[in-house]
């Protein structure tokens, strides 16, 4: 049985919700942020592309589906505000490991230098 268009932004805004907080969860260390998470936030907005292009259309028929928009829309900017975050969370990590690489290989350096002059 297919969904109602209302039954299917529900159900996307549960979900949306659910992995919005998975991405605040990372954000504050409780877990990793990887390329799976990504990929499971695009499946609810790819999901919801073609409702939100009839928004005008269903508000019209349905005036009651207008806070379910708006709550998706709520969702997408938190959502943006969050990955932005992460984003910044990543570089941050991408630059301490990099400064932890260079220091690795300067040791390294250091201990086949000494090595030599031995």
């Amino acid at each position: 049985m297919d969904e109602t268009p209302r039954q299917t932004m529900d159900r996307v805004n549960v979900r949306l919700a659910a992995l919005l907080e998975e991405a605040r969860r990372a954000l504050r260390g409780e877990r990793d942020f990887d390329v799976r998470d990504v990929r499971r936030l695009r499946e609810p907005v790819r999901e919801m592309a073609p409702l939100v292009a009839q928004a005008a259309e269903l508000k019209r028929l349905q005036p009651e589906i207008a806070g379910v928009l708006d709550q998706y829309k709520a969702q997408l900017r938190d959502l943006q505000t969050t990955l932005l975050q992460v984003r910044i969370m990543l570089q941050a990590r991408q630059a301490s490991l990099l400064a932890k690489r260079n220091h690795h290989t300067s040791v390294s350096r250091w201990v086949s230098a000494l090595s030599m002059t031995r």
